[in-house]
C-alpha cells in the first residue's frame, strides 16, 4: 500500500530533501465526516463502501484523511475521510 502523510499549505513550493509537494486527486469524491476517536475511523470507512455498494459507485482507488483541529477530548475530534470514485 502507498502511503503518503502531508500538511495542507496555502502555496506551492520548491522540494526540500524528502519533503516534496502532492496534491489530491480531482474529480468526484465520496465522503464523510468521523467525529470522536480515531479508534472508531474503520466504522466510517465502512459506511462509505456500503453506500457505494448501495449506489453501485466504485472506488478509483485513492482514499485520503483530512484530520481537524487537535483536542484532548477525543468525542470532539473531526477527520474527513474520502475515497475518489471511479
Amino acid at each position: 500500500m502507498e502511503v503518503e502523510f502531508g500538511v495542507e499549505v496555502c502555496a506551492d513550493f520548491a522540494s526540500t530533501g524528502d519533503v516534496h509537494p502532492a496534491e489530491t486527486p480531482a474529480g468526484m469524491a465520496a465522503m464523510a465526516i468521523h467525529v470522536g476517536d480515531y479508534a472508531q475511523l474503520p466504522e466510517t470507512h465502512d459506511a462509505i463502501h456500503a453506500w457505494a455498494r448501495e449506489q453501485k459507485r466504485s472506488f478509483a482507488g485513492c482514499s485520503w484523511e483530512i484530520y481537524g483541529d487537535w483536542t484532548e477530548d477525543s468525542s470532539k475530534l473531526e477527520t474527513a475521510v474520502l475515497y475518489l470514485l471511479a
